[in-house]
């Protein structure tokens, strides 16, 4: 068998080495862009406007578990509304030292709380709860 540097032997299908180069660059490239639409760094909510509106992304319910499509609309007056599946929850966002937290009033996960973290750029909301049963992840609903 002759020994040609311009292809890859393995499990005796002869691939060109400028083709798996190819894919490389292309996955690297691929798995840089996902990496940039992460949210920075949390930035103090020092206003209810900064987190007011209708948000949309997913929740996990549970360490690792499934991520379901998730709606949350929170109201100038720091009122809030959840929705995901088929479960609603309600409560209330309070800020206090540049940190928003937020009490669940009703819902299926009974009372709940946690807080939520503000990245500017992407806009964007991740929602934790105190005893990490869930969380969630939001950008805003166009």
């Amino acid at each position: 068998m002759r020994n040609d540097t311009s292809t890859v032997m393995k499990r005796g299908a002869r691939i060109p080495v400028r083709g798996v180069a190819m894919v490389l660059v292309l996955a690297a490239a691929l798995l840089d862009g996902c990496a940039s639409m992460r949210p920075g760094p949390p930035t103090p909510i020092t206003s209810m406007s900064q987190i007011e509106g209708k948000w949309r992304g997913t929740i996990t319910i549970g360490f690792g578990g499934p991520e379901v499509l998730y709606y949350l609309t929170i109201h100038p007056n720091g009122q809030y509304v959840a929705e995901w599946g088929i479960s609603t929850q309600w409560g209330r966002v309070t800020l206090s030292d540049g940190v928003a937290s937020f009490q669940a009033e009703a819902g299926v996960m009974g009372s709940s709380s946690g807080t939520i973290a503000y990245s500017p750029t992407p806009r964007s909301l991740s929602l934790s709860s105190t005893f990490g049963n869930w969380s969630a992840y939001v950008t805003p609903l166009n």
